[in-house]
Order: structure tokens, then C-alpha cells, then sequence
């Protein structure tokens, strides 16, 4: 049927005449209008409802944050015409409303005559009690070289604040800037430590490698090979995140391939080694593509073009542009594990062309460009690239590639690190985590005291005073204020890729610590979060966020989103810190049903733990040259420990919270130690009537779908009579309501409370 003609006319002097104002300078709401002035019905629809709805409620980005750009359509009706009009509002950031209660002494050394820059964020408090980062502007610049020894001082203010900031800098002829701490403990490589079953870690496993088998490899190609004008072969669209029309396609075939890496290396399986060399092969073709085509840099390798990389130094935010360096990172590390894990040597060629792209790229910026680049709000986050150019820096020699991962170095986040400073809260928690990453990387690399001093730091910032009771961070994605843990118990918590990352980064410093506690908080959350966010129907789904809120339910995403690409990876790096070695000593960190096979060194080790959890661990001595056997004891050990050596109860030194044996050791020799899981109640630091409920490394959820939270009246010297186990389960009962807890990796898609209100404590 046509459209009168008159219809038509009418709506189209609407759309004429519709005036909204100013829309380039958006702070307030705006008022929308639904009848035209010639009488056509006017409906709102918005792109984006975070910032502008259809109503035309407004809500600013945070300050810091940035401006955004939001289409706002309106559709014009009139009899049978229809016709849409497309408005573009730019809503501002709101003004920086900070009140300062004080701002943290600013102390810095620096060599005589050698050119530095002083720190763009600063540590303050505010009169609230928050500690933040906050920008600052120098006088003269940031730029400094003294030429003088003696104290100095460098005069600024808070950006867009009339607050005033001094900087003490003491000029000295020589800084010791090196730290010859070494390794003190030595890790085991995937392929001499396997799982055994039956245990819910090889399940896991085995069900991510049933996965990884059914992926189309082309499918994971589609992107690069389109953005270099390959054949994609009619392979599938990639969809989520990677989908054609996204801006961070090409980060899950960088996590795939971590996943097939990690996973050969672990089990073994030759598939898999065949389909990751397939992908390298085909990766390399990508980059070459690249080269031929004089629109591209030499060495660049991605699944979409430059474009986003050209835009972030013109300082576009996202959305416009979604994080470009992060996609990176994760190709690089899709590249160094498969030459590291899988020794495809191809991988290495390919990463060491990119190393260099990317310090071509970055060295012609300068640092303010650079500090302004990484702190921009998701358009500057870059993951953990500064490790994997550390990494490569390993392998390749190139003093370039350390220094290209040195010019991801974030003030906002290292600085208050260096002033020992928790300035945390409101910073985007996985964003920030692989940067520390990236230090204790730097560091290995380079012996340089002060990306050492940042990482130990940061993870006893994150650990003592932001972790949840399953070991997870962040709400929302973001840390909050220190200790702020029961106030902050809902749907969005502990997300994934946040406990993958504060893993890895536990393991580099345990490695030099030597210290229990590292591997208490690596038991915690490989148990209770990792383990936990796996999908039990084997398609490849992980949590993003772990609810911890009353009622809550685990969702798993299968859509390629970040924790998605994480959880193709978690899974096989159950064993990586289960056994270290020094030179005397072999040390059980993990109790995991496991197999230590170094025969090159005369160990093979057996440690059986059983399914039904009592606190008891055997270990089958078939080789072990070395003298001394460590044993961890765990934080949740109670009671005396009692130890066998073939069936007879032996002494035992304690040396460090380690069980130790010292014997000439035969094979079949078998060792059973006891340790006493009991029941107990873990609080939230702010709320002293929050619990969760915890048996041995256990952290229990009850399963129920009740969404206000359970009244329980159990306090420590209660909780072992009012619970029940049941028998031949990990599980147990609160006797009086019938009320069944579980740990939560047994929890697939069933409602659950990780935490309760307790009553009528003593």
C-alpha cells in the first residue's frame, strides 16, 4: 500500500522543524518531545541507556571517565509515513567534585644529570576516607633534570583543582636501582606434573579438552584472515566479542591458542599439538599479508587493522574504540605459549616481529602521550602486554623489547604502589592486575628493585584488604575502597579474569618469598573461584561474574567475552604450583591428586587426595633424590598434625608453617599426613555479622533460591554441633532449618548463599 503523499510531507516538516538545542555539550536532561509540530507521533529509542534513555534522562560518565557519544533515533509517525531521524548527544563527563583531606607525601630519588619524569597520578584521601589516585599537573612540566645534588622540589596541582602539590626529590650521585633478589623456589613444567583422577580438577580438564577438540580452527582464523585479504575458507562468522562488527575481534584466538598451548602441555594429546601448529602456520601467512600490503607497518599482526592503534593516539575513548593493546596481549601470549609450552618455534619468529612493531609504534610517542594514552578509560587498558614483551625479551635478546614493555609502565596504578599507597578503589580491578603482572615480569627480566617492590605490594593490597571469601576481587569489575566486603555483595563480583591473574602473579612471588601465605590464598582461590567457574555440560562456558549476593546463580558465558577466553585456559594450569623445588627440598604446596614424573632429576612423586575430603594426603615415594620432603601446612589446619612414614608414626620438624621430613628416601616409600579440617566461620572485614561458611580450603554455599539473606544463629564456638556432614558428600546440613551447603564448585546451575547474616553470637 503506498503512503499518502500528504502523510509523507507531513512527518518530513516534523523532522524540519524538531530542534533538541545543544547536543554536542550534554550535562543535563533533555527534553524529547512526542508529538511533532504538524501533529506526527514522535517516539526515542537510544543506543546506549547508560548514558541517555528514551525518555531523555541523562546520567554523566564518572569523572575520569570521559565523554560519550550516544545515537539517539527518533521516529516520526504520521497516517502511514514513518521516517527516523538519528541524533548524536555528547554527553559530558561530570566536573571533578573531589574534597581532599590530604595528600600523601610525594618522596623521590634520582641520579644527578640523568633525565626523568615526575608521576602523573598522586595518592589523596579525600574527606570522605577514600583513597584514590588523582592526575596532577607540574609546573613547567613533568619533565626534570637536575644537574645538582641536594633536595629539590617540583611545585603542581591536582588536574581541573585549585589543590596544591609539592614533590620532595632527592638528587643523589648513585641510586642502587637493581635488586639481586633471586628465585628462591623453582616451579615444575606442565609436562612433568599431570592430574589424577577421579578428582573435580581432572574433570575440569578433561572437559575443556573435549571442548578444545570440537573448535573450528578456521572459524578462529575468519578474522585475521579477512582484515589481510586471505581466503577465510567459508569458515563461520566468530560471534560476542569477536563477532565482524566488534572492535576487540582477534582476543579470543589469542586466548585459544594460550588454551592449546597449556593444554598439550599438561595432557599430551598430539591433536591438539596438531591443530596449534595449524593455527600458527596460518597466523604467519596473516602476517605476512601484512607486510606485503604497504598500508601496514612491518610485523603487524592482528584481526583487524591499524585503524584503532592510529585512533588511540588521537585519544578517541571507547566506545569508539575498545582497547586495541589488550587484544594484542593476548595474541602475544597466544604466540609465547605456543613457542614456550608447545616449542613451535614459528610462534616465536611471528611475536618477535611484532615485539617490534609495537616499539616502533610506542617509541615515537612521548611519555606524556603515553600516560595520557594508558589512562584512558577502556580505550588505554592493555592487559599484560608489558609481561609478554618482558617474556620475549627472554628469549630474543632485543634490548627493544624490554623497553617496549617498559613504556606501558601506568603511573596510576605504579606510583601509588611505590609510595605504598592502597589506592585501589575505583580502579578497574582486571585491568590493573596484569600491568603487576607485567612488573614481576619486568622484573625477572631485569633485576630493577622498583617493578619488584610494586608487584609485592600490590598483591598484599589485593589480598589482605579485596578479596572475597572464595579469593576472587572486584564488584562491577572494579575494586572498591579497602575492606569494603560486605558492603558490596551482589550479582557482579569476582570476576574471572581477575582470579586468573592474581594466580599468576602469587606464583611469580611465591617463587622468591618462599612464603605460605602466597599458596594459602592460591589454595583459596584455584579451589573456590577457579574451579568453580566451569560449566559442567562441556561447551566451553565460564563464569564472568561469581554472584555472591543471597540467591545468586552462576552464569556461564559462551560468547567470547574475556572470561570466556580466560576460562579456556584456567583449567589446565591446575598443577602449576602444586610442587617447587630448591636444592635440598621437594615442596607440596597443593593438595591435588597429581603426578610429579621428572626422572632426568630422580623424582616421581604420587600424591593421592581423597574425593571425600577428611584433611588427609598420601604421597607415594617412587624416586626422590633430594633430602628434605615440605609439606604445607594450610591456614585452616587445626590441631596437632600427625605424619606416617609406611604406615608408622614418624617426627617431623615445623620450619615456616612447612611440614618437614628429612629421611634417605626408598622407593615405595609412602607417606600419610593428617591434617583437621573443621568447620568454621569466615566474616567480612566492615560487617561483623556477615559470614560464609568454610570446611578445611572448603568455602560452602547453601543451596537455596531465598533471596534475602539467611538469619542463622551459629557462631564459632556453635558451628561444629549445629552442622551436619553428610555422609560420603563434602556437603553438610544446618540441622535446624534442613538447610544443605555445598562447596561451590559442585554448584552448576542451582541458586545459592555464599554468605549469611549470623544472630545470637556469643
Amino acid at each position: 500500500m503506498s503512503v499518502k503523499s500528504s502523510d509523507q510531507k507531513t512527518v518530513q516538516q516534523d523532522i524540519e522543524a524538531l530542534h533538541l538545542g545543544n547536543l554536542k555539550t550534554v550535562e543535563f536532561d533533555v527534553v524529547l518531545p512526542t508529538e511533532g509540530k504538524h501533529g506526527s507521533t514522535i517516539t526515542w529509542s537510544s543506543k546506549d541507556d547508560r548514558w541517555i534513555d528514551g525518555s531523555g534522562k541523562v546520567h554523566q560518565p564518572e569523572y575520569g571517565k570521559g565523554d560519550r557519544i550516544v545515537p539517539l533515533t527518533a521516529t516520526f509517525q504520521y497516517g502511514e509515513a514513518r521516517m527516523d531521524k538519528v541524533f548524536e548527544v555528547n554527553i559530558l563527563e561530570e566536573k571533578n567534585k573531589i574534597q581532599v583531606g590530604k595528600i600523601f607525601p610525594i618522596h623521590i630519588e634520582q641520579q644527578v644529570n640523568t633525565r626523568f619524569c615526575l608521576p602523573s597520578v598522586v595518592s589523596i584521601q579525600t574527606v570522605t576516607g577514600d583513597v584514590i589516585g588523582h592526575q596532577v599537573n607540574w609546573l613547567g612540566g613533568a619533565e626534570r633534570l637536575y644537574a645538582e645534588i641536594g633536595e629539590k622540589k617540583a611545585a603542581g596541582h591536582l588536574t581541573d583543582t585549585l589543590y596544591e602539590v609539592t614533590a620532595t626529590v632527592i638528587v643523589k650521585e648513585t641510586i642502587e636501582k637493581k635488586n639481586v633478589r633471586q628465585a628462591l623456589l623453582h616451579a615444575f613444567p606442565p609436562k612433568k606434573v599431570s592430574l589424577l583422577g577421579p578428582s573435580r580438577f581432572k574433570t575440569a580438564q578433561d572437559r575443556r579438552l573435549a571442548f578444545l577438540l570440537k573448535v573450528d580452527d578456521d572459524q578462529m582464523l575468519y578474522n585475521f584472515r579477512k582484515a589481510a585479504g586471505i581466503d577465510t575458507l567459508e569458515a563461520p562468522e566468530m560471534i560476542g566479542w569477536d563477532s565482524p562488527d566488534s572492535l576487540l575481534k582477534g582476543h579470543t584466538t589469542g586466548h585459544y591458542l594460550s588454551a592449546l598451548a597449556l593444554c598439550y602441555a599438561s595432557t599430551g594429546n598430539e591433536q591438539i599439538h596438531g591443530k596449534l601448529t595449524y593455527l600458527i602456520e596460518e597466523l604467519d601467512k596473516v602476517q605476512l599479508a601484512f607486510d606485503a600490503d604497504d598500508r601496514y607497518q612491518y610485523g603487524f599482526l592482528s584481526a583487524y587493522s591499524e585503524e584503532q592503534f592510529d585512533l588511540l593516539q588521537k585519544y578517541v575513548r571507547y566506545p569508539a574504540i575498545w582497547a586495541p593493546y589488550y587484544t594484542l596481549h593476548k595474541i602475544f601470549a597466544g604466540l609465547l605459549d605456543s613457542y614456550h609450552k608447545a616449542g613451535i618455534q614459528l610462534a616465536l619468529t611471528i611475536a618477535d616481529k611484532l615485539g617490534d612493531w609495537v616499539y616502533n609504534r610506542l617509541s615515537a610517542l612521548s611519555h606524556e602521550q603515553l600516560i595520557k594514552m594508558w589512562s584512558m578509560y577502556i580505550a588505554g587498558e592493555f592487559g599484560g602486554i608489558n609481561e609478554s614483551l618482558a617474556e620475549l625479551y627472554t628469549y630474543t635478546d632485543k634490548e627493544n623489547h624490554i623497553k617496549a614493555a617498559k613504556l606501558f609502565d601506568n603511573d596510576r596504578l605504579f606510583f601509588p604502589m611505590e609510595q605504598k599507597v592502597d589506592a585501589l578503589g575505583a580502579l578497574h580491578a582486571n585491568q590493573h592486575i596484569p600491568q603487576v603482572v607485567g612488573a614481576i615480569k619486568i622484573f625477572e627480566a631485569t633485576h630493577e628493585k622498583k617493578y619488584y617492590d610494586i608487584a609485592q605490594f600490590f598483591w598484599q593490597s589485593v589480598v589482605n584488604s579485596h578479596i572475597y571469601s572464595i579469593g576472587g576481587t572486584g564488584e562491577g569489575e572494579m575494586f572498591k575502597q579497602p575492606n569494603k566486603i560486605g558492603a558490596h555483595l551482589t550479582e557482579h563480583t569476582a570476576e574471572t579474569c581477575a582470579s586468573y591473574n592474581m594466580l599468576k602473579l602469587t606464583k611469580h612471588l611465591y617463587a622468591y618469598e618462599n612464603d605460605v601465605s602466597y599458596m594459602d590464598y592460591y589454595e583459596r582461590t584455584m579451589l573456590n573461584h577457579i574451579l568453580a567457574t566451569i560449566d559442567h555440560e562441556c561447551l566451553g562456558a565460564s563464569t564472568y561474574f561469581m554472584p555472591t549476593s543471597p540467591g545468586g546463580q552462576k552464569g556461564y558465558d559462551e560468547e567470547n567475552s574475556c572470561c570466556h577466553g580466560t576460562g579456556l585456559e584456567a583449567h589446565f594450569k591446575y598443577t602449576e604450583a602444586v610442587y617447587f623445588e630448591d636444592a635440598d627440598a621437594l615442596y607440596v604446596n597443593l593438595f591435588v591428586s597429581s603426578e610429579l614424573m621428572d626422572a632426568d632429576n630422580g623424582l616421581h612423586v604420587m600424591q593421592v587426595v581423597p574425593e571425600i575430603f577428611t584433611g588427609e594426603i598420601a604421597l607415594s615415594i617412587l624416586a626422590l633424590k633430594k633430602t628434605r620432603l615440605k609439606i604445607r601446612k594450610p591456614y585452616w589446619h587445626q590441631g596437632d598434625v600427625r605424619v606416617e612414614l609406611n604406615g608408622e608414626q614418624v617426627a617431623f620438624t615445623e620450619e615456616n608453617s612447612y611440614v618437614s621430613l628429612m629421611c634417605d628416601w626408598c622407593k615405595q616409600d609412602k607417606v600419610t599426613i593428617r591434617f583437621l579440617p573443621e568447620l568454621r566461620l569466615e566474616f567480612t572485614p566492615d560487617k561483623n555479622d556477615t559470614a560464609s561458611l568454610a570446611f578445611g580450603p572448603y568455602i560452602l554455599a547453601a543451596v537455596s533460591t531465598r533471596k534475602d539473606f539467611y538469619e542463622l544463629p551459629l557462631h564459632q564456638g556453635n558451628v561444629q554441633e549445629k552442622m551436619e556432614r553428610i555422609t560420603g558428600t563434602n556437603r553438610f546440613v544446618f540441622k535446624e532449618k534442613q538447610l544443605e551447603f555445598a562447596p561451590l564448585a559442585e554448584l552448576n546451575h542451582e541458586q545459592y548463599h555464599l554468605y549469611f547474616k549470623t544472630i545470637g553470637q556469643e
